[in-house]
């Protein structure tokens, strides 16, 4: 059986080596950066201080996700590394 001419042909699947582990410094665990000084006080108007909270909760998203990551190639790489420097 032949196919019509104006039938484009159908895809063809290449294998592509890859790497099986990330580089080293995909692999370097994420230290968390100082908070804000505890016992100060401030006045910040309100808009200020929900850009602040969107920052500090993507910083937080973006590193739990790369710890993940992390931990999926080596489980041992962040032992002993705080998740967070917060001393609640």
């Amino acid at each position: 059986m032949t196919r019509p001419a104006n039938l484009p042909r159908p895809p063809v699947a290449v294998a592509v080596a890859t790497p099986t582990r990330p580089s080293a410094e995909l692999l370097a665990c994420p230290v968390a950066p100082a908070g804000f000084p505890r016992g100060e006080t401030a006045t910040m108007p309100a808009a200020t201080r929900f850009a602040a909270i969107r920052l500090a909760s993507a910083y937080a998203a973006v590193a739990s996700q790369l710890r993940r990551l992390i931990d999926w190639n080596d489980p041992t790489a962040c032992a002993g590394v705080p998740l967070s420097l917060a001393k609640d």
